[in-house]
């Protein structure tokens, strides 16, 4: 017995315990490459560029798919003092998050070219948006570099397969419930849907710390697009007039600011 708690005394030195809940490890492909220090170093000075005003050329496909693979395998390491500190996790996490957002917003046109494809005529045009930009997102998320193909075909696959599931989807549901109808009647009354409540408050308390660092701009477009109000919700070409913008350009920071969102709730504890 003596020697079973000393064991675990010995053992609780080496990994004190942490109120901090740790973050859920990123997905990377293994490969030797992505563990080499120059690995690291080209991760750190490629995210420093996508991060500062002046980028210089483009990086190519390879490039910022070695760095988002090297960037969340440093990311995923476990937290200790001989290997990594939970700050420069961080800063890695933060890397990885943007070469990933620059690596969607240089594919939004597969986006739209998919839509035009495989777009469903039972859904609307934001609906068509959004389900096309998560898989955009997730194709990003799983993408290996070294299986020897392009993303573009990868991600073309991806969102096109994603928006023909949803497309059957809804004619099934249309066939089903030819009369649109009103899912609160479906509940009884007085009771309040609690996973949606809860979701509602984990968004808000991400809104509130902008958790999901969103931009001004970002956030004004989403300010426009769902207000408390819905009578005074416009349209992206509204919020273009008012902004400056293109009603495209306008879509597509919506569509990224809410998959910065989707990213942070994804990783919320609470909501798992």
């Amino acid at each position: 017995m003596v020697h079973t708690k000393a064991r675990v005394k010995r053992a609780s030195a080496r990994h004190p315990a942490s109120n901090e809940p740790e973050a859920r490890p990123l997905w990377y492909a293994p490969n030797a490459m992505i563990r080499t220090k120059a690995a690291c170093e080209d991760a750190i000075r490629l995210a420093d560029r996508i991060r500062s005003t002046d980028l210089g050329p483009v990086p190519d496909e390879q490039e910022l798919f070695i760095g988002l693979h090297t960037a969340a395998y440093q990311a995923s390491r476990p937290v200790n003092q001989r290997r990594l500190a939970r700050s420069e996790r961080e800063a890695w996490t933060e890397r990885w998050e943007a070469i990933r957002e620059f690596i969607v917003e240089q594919n939004l046109g597969l986006v739209y070219s998919m839509i035009g494809r495989f777009g469903s005529r039972h859904m609307d045009d934001d609906d068509l948006q959004s389900e096309a930009m998560f898989a955009l997102s997730r194709a990003v998320d799983r993408f290996n570099p070294w299986r020897g193909y392009k993303f573009s075909t990868y991600a073309c696959n991806v969102i096109a397969r994603a928006l023909m599931r949803r497309g059957k989807q809804e004619t099934h549901y249309r066939r089903l419930f030819p009369v649109q109808h009103d899912l609160s009647f479906e509940r009884p009354e007085g009771m309040p849907d609690f996973d949606a409540g809860l979701y509602v408050e984990r968004l808000q308390r991400v809104l509130d710390g902008n958790l999901g660092e969103l931009t001004d701009l970002e956030t004004k477009i989403l300010g426009h697009r769902f207000p408390p109000e819905e009578e005074s919700r416009l349209t992206f070409q509204e919020i273009g007039e008012v902004i400056g913008l293109s009603k495209e350009r306008v879509r597509q920071i919506q569509n990224i600011a809410l998959i910065k969102l989707r990213g942070v709730l994804d990783l919320d504890p609470i909501l798992q």
